[in-house]
């Protein structure tokens, strides 16, 4: 038992400390004007370069333990190197400050539905596998990967293997929580309110009561914690020109990692619009030059090249399920047809068309369009998650108003007021939401968030500081903790109880054997394939599948009758 509990606790540790050691070296190498005491930012630069790695690392060998090994030790004798610089008393007990407390959320028996359904069995297959080209043809997880995967296969180490899966997430949180108390307390030090610092506390709120569950963060919900930091720090450039350099690697960093984490993320692109467009107003377009000088412009350019790869391999599909993407000429690729048909499908569910334990009764296709949807949708889906979260968000909003609105306004008003562009942008994004995916994870958490926060911070920030007010956030900030502590603690009493989950003796999460189905086929079509030269037509074939080996790598097909 103490041994379970001692190579777990230890690494944690030493993946966080590799993570940051890989940020450091990352921005001393490209010269990236990010300070290496900004201790979030360099954990999430880490992140974004271990994306990057793991990207094109896993074209030629598999992400095994002996390549792990060697991959964080060069993570941790950056961060020896780099110590006087990174790790100054301050930052050393703020980073594991943070990382003490998510630990608790990253104690996991009972993972999501979708985990064992192509989560695992992807990062695994990292794992186990150099580049498989069309594995799409496997399961349909397989045609719609992510960044996080990715990142996740480089922590398979000896003894733990593969139960540090929800370490990808837990980073992200963890240097995000970092980066907003960091701007939480920049501003508090400050004479006069500001909406970025109301921006920085609803968001710490916001991401550590509702998405307190790591194991339920997915890929969607990390990404849209990025998403909350982008809009803040993209908000923050207008009437901030003289820290544009140090604005702009960050805001590389944040869309890089997002776009790669769930391709449909791409529609956040459309906030560089507004972006563009004050930068002409305000004669700053000297400074969009800068852009394309950044390294970390290029590095973006590349994890998008791969990322689109990597869909190609796999499906022969630029963006899946995109149909007009889709290129029907390589012999792996899905028939378009059943791309469409996924789409549909896609819809059909975030349009609440099916769930556990119901199914409309109106055909898929019939039923996304024309508002068929809309009130079986605000039946099952609108009563009770989306209510409550619009009541949660109005109770905050009450909260704020009550405790921070002052009886005196600011002579000057907040020079916000200018960027009211991107609120609707915001809206404009709210419409394709409601539209065409309506789900919360699809997005709509954020966008609602947004809405909500982005006129009340605006609001309070026209008034005077009032009285006791950083005893005021001091208290709101423990009591977020308190909450985020108090709601795990109940979910692990929970998961001891209903699941019999015993973390007094493991603290491992459960796993399926159908978590490794996929694996058992690719280690048979793999051992026929070794055995077939490179000039083979045919290494293997069933009623299902057949393989072929090109230039050395494996080739799955679907066989279609």
């Amino acid at each position: 038992m103490v041994s379970n509990y001692l190579t777990f606790l230890i690494s944690y540790i030493l993946i966080i400390l590799s993570v940051v050691g890989h940020g450091v070296l990352a921005i001393k190498l490209t010269k990236t004007n990010i300070s290496t005491e900004e201790i979030g930012f360099v954990g999430l630069a880490g992140i974004f370069f271990l994306i990057l790695y793991s990207y094109i690392t896993h074209f030629f060998v598999s992400h095994g333990y002996l390549h792990n090994i060697i991959f964080i030790t060069i993570g941790l004798v950056s961060i020896y190197y780099y110590r006087s610089k990174i790790l100054i008393k301050r930052n050393f007990i703020f980073l594991f400050s943070i990382f003490s407390i998510i630990f608790l959320a990253f104690v996991i028996f009972k993972t999501h539905d979708d985990f064992g359904y192509y989560h695992f069995p992807y990062s695994y297959y990292l794992n186990k596998f150099s580049m498989i080209i069309g594995t799409g043809s496997l399961s349909h997880g397989f045609r719609t990967p992510s960044s996080i995967f990715y990142l996740n296969s480089l922590f398979y180490f000896p003894y733990v293997e593969y139960y540090l899966y929800n370490i990808g997430a837990t980073l992200i949180m963890g240097f995000s929580n970092i980066i907003l108390i960091s701007n939480i307390n920049k501003f508090l030090k400050k004479e006069n309110n500001s909406q970025f610092f109301f921006l920085s506390l609803l968001a710490f709120i916001f991401i550590n009561i509702f998405f307190y569950r790591i194991a339920e963060h997915g890929t969607d919900r990390s990404a849209q914690i990025l998403i909350l930091l982008f809009f803040i720090y993209i908000l923050s450039i207008r009437g901030n020109y003289e820290n544009f350099d140090n604005i702009l690697p960050k805001l590389i960093i944040f869309l890089s990692i997002i776009i790669s984490l769930k391709s449909f993320y791409i529609l956040y692109f459309v906030l560089i619009i507004p972006f563009t467009y004050y930068f002409f107003i305000d004669n700053k377009t000297n400074l969009l030059t800068k852009i394309f000088l950044s390294p970390l412009f290029y590095f973006s350019i590349l994890v998008s090249f791969f990322v689109m790869l990597v869909y190609i391999f796999n499906t022969g599909c630029l963006l899946y399920p995109i149909q007009q993407t889709c290129i029907g000429v390589v012999e792996w690729s899905i028939p378009k047809t059943e791309v469409s048909a996924l789409n549909t499908h896609y819809q059909w569910w975030s349009k609440a068309g099916g769930g556990p334990g119901y199914r409309s009764t109106i055909e898929p296709d019939i039923y996304i369009k024309n508002f068929n949807w809309i009130s079986n949708w605000i039946d099952r889906y609108f009563f009770n998650k989306v209510s409550d979260f619009l009541l949660s968000l109005t109770l905050i909003s009450v909260i704020f108003i009550a405790i921070f609105r002052s009886k005196k306004k600011k002579i000057k008003e907040n020079s916000f007021q200018q960027n009211s562009l991107y609120f609707y942008f915001v809206l404009l994004l709210f419409i394709e939401w409601f539209f065409n995916h309506p789900s919360l994870r699809y997005g709509g958490y954020i966008i609602i968030f947004l809405i909500f926060s982005i006129p009340l911070s605006y609001f309070l920030s026209k008034y005077t500081k009032p009285k006791k007010f950083k005893y005021k956030v001091t208290i709101i900030i423990w009591l977020v903790i308190s909450i985020f502590l108090m709601r795990n603690i109940d979910r692990i009493i929970y998961e001891n109880e209903f699941y019999k989950a015993n973390f007094m003796q493991n603290m491992f999460f459960s796993t399926e054997k159908f978590y490794f189905r996929i694996d058992e086929q690719l280690k048979k079509f793999s051992n026929n394939n070794q055995n077939c030269n490179s000039d083979s037509d045919t290494c293997f074939s069933d009623k299902n599948f057949t393989v072929k080996k090109n230039y050395g790598k494996m080739i799955i097909l679907r066989n279609r009758n």
